[in-house]
């Protein structure tokens, strides 16, 4: 999908402005803003409770702030079902793989592929020379070449996350919004992960939420703060591990905790 011809390149592609998001009375987000740049990844950290799932529930439509607005491709979709939003190009993969079990690898991806174009186009038996070709060319990207036949209840869990992430791309969204991708994952696994986040940026937009701190630092891209539903800060890791705030807010403890306390899980 590509951008509005009527937005300037200059313009940031998401622009969230000053949202607020109420559950009974207690504010999730408060005056929160935050712009994303076209074709840039950008990390969102925060400890538990921060707002962070809330924020990317508010862009995707499920949850509706009670003020302030979400801009894409500088428009307002504040009011707009998530059905429309996802079709502007937004994507988001949950925390949870949602593979196809009974189905391969490559068929997992080809349905994806197919989703794109609507129902009764994913109904159609076969694939078209530029379907095969999508579909081999998101098993390169996800690294699961090797494993195209086998079935995805069989995969590794971070084998997975990737088929999953994979069935987002083929729909081809501008915005892609990842929830802790790398949860349940060992070492090795988060590292490829965020080699194939990286990969992602240019041709897509990527906003992920983390709080693997070891991962963030693999995905070497700025940085966004939550604490209590608001935005606390921006920057680079080194930055935010240089800012004592940041340090005792995100890990509980001041700046002068033991060595490797930055690695911390909230």
């Amino acid at each position: 999908m590509t951008a509005s011809p009527l937005q300037p390149d200059h313009l940031p592609l998401l622009d969230v402005q000053n949202i607020t998001v109420s559950f009974d009375g207690f504010k999730a987000i408060q005056n929160l803003s935050l712009s994303v740049a076209r074709g840039s990844l950008r990390v969102l950290i925060g400890p538990n409770g921060a707002g962070k799932s809330t924020l990317l529930d508010t862009i995707i439509g499920k949850v509706r702030p009670a003020s302030g607005d979400v801009r894409y491709r500088g428009q307002s979709i504040i009011r707009l079902p998530e059905y429309k939003i996802a079709n502007l190009g937004i994507c988001r993969k949950f925390q949870a793989p949602g593979v196809l079990d009974g189905l391969s690898v490559r068929e997992n991806l080809r349905v994806a592929a197919k989703r794109r174009k609507g129902v009764f186009a994913s109904l159609k038996p076969g694939a078209s020379a530029a379907e095969t070709a999508r579909v081999n060319e998101l098993l390169t990207l996800t690294g699961l070449s090797g494993k195209a036949g086998q079935l995805a209840s069989l995969l590794a869990h971070g084998e997975k996350q990737w088929l999953e992430i994979g069935m987002v791309v083929a729909a081809e969204p501008e915005l892609l919004l990842l929830d802790e991708p790398t949860a349940g994952m060992t070492a090795q696994e988060t590292a490829q992960t965020a080699e194939l986040i990286r990969s992602l940026a240019g041709r897509h937009t990527v906003l992920v939420i983390d709080h693997d701190m070891q991962f963030v630092e693999l995905l070497n891209a700025p940085i966004t703060v939550l604490h209590q539903g608001q935005v606390f800060r921006e920057g680079d890791l080194a930055a935010l591990r240089a800012d004592a705030e940041v340090m005792e807010i995100y890990l509980g403890r001041p700046k002068e905790a033991p060595t490797g306390a930055e690695h911390a899980q909230t």
